[in-house]
């Protein structure tokens, strides 16, 4: 059997589906480093993402999933490691 565990101090995520979004939303968005350009992003769906940590039990959430213009379609707390710690205030 696959231990899914992962080492002392690390954290896995694991996205295990992806649901679309046509309602033609977005995802307004503040860079707590302040970066330019993720003030804005189209919302095109939500993905239900576990995530492992050491000596914990699994997690699951729901995050909205953008379409950033280097990465494409991508889970929220996925952007956040490429692009540093992002707010969420709304989506329309």
């Amino acid at each position: 059997m696959t231990d899914y565990r992962p080492n002392a101090g690390e954290i896995r995520r694991e996205v295990t589906q992806f649901l679309p979004d046509n309602t033609d939303k977005t995802a307004h968005l503040r860079s707590e480093i302040g970066l330019d350009g993720y003030e804005h992003l189209p919302l095109v769906g939500w993905a239900v993402v576990v995530t492992f940590r050491a000596d914990e039990m699994p997690q699951t959430t729901v995050e909205p999933v953008v379409d950033d213009d280097c990465m494409g379609p991508v889970p929220l707390g996925d952007l956040e490691e490429e692009a540093g710690p992002l707010t969420l205030l709304e989506i329309l």
